[in-house]
């Protein structure tokens, strides 16, 4: 048997990659918004198919957003703010000096 990588070890290889901080860094981010998505649906007591239809979008396509598998556009976001009633805010914050 060969040597065995333990999780951390292989997680800082693979940040150490190129592009890996950029592609989790995006990864967060869909999953964030996905979360915040599910938590407004939630706490209107609605489906995610009653969303999808008042989005203008297909169920399968709710569900991966809140999954945090795609990254969505603008006009989605827009749609998915129009449809729970709430306003869009897109904003740039510096980033932290630790992070």
């Amino acid at each position: 048997m060969g040597d065995r990588t333990d999780w951390s070890a292989m997680r800082d290889r693979r940040m150490a990659e190129s592009g890996a901080a950029e592609a989790y860094d995006a990864a967060r981010l869909a999953f964030e918004l996905g979360r915040a998505v599910r938590e407004l649906r939630e706490r209107r007591g609605w489906s995610q198919s009653q969303l999808a239809q008042a989005s203008g979008m297909t169920q399968s396509a709710v569900a991966r957003f809140e999954a945090g598998g795609t990254v969505p556009t603008l006009p989605v976001l827009e749609r998915l703010a129009a449809a729970l009633d709430v306003s869009l805010n897109v904003s740039f914050k510096p980033r932290d000096a630790a992070a």
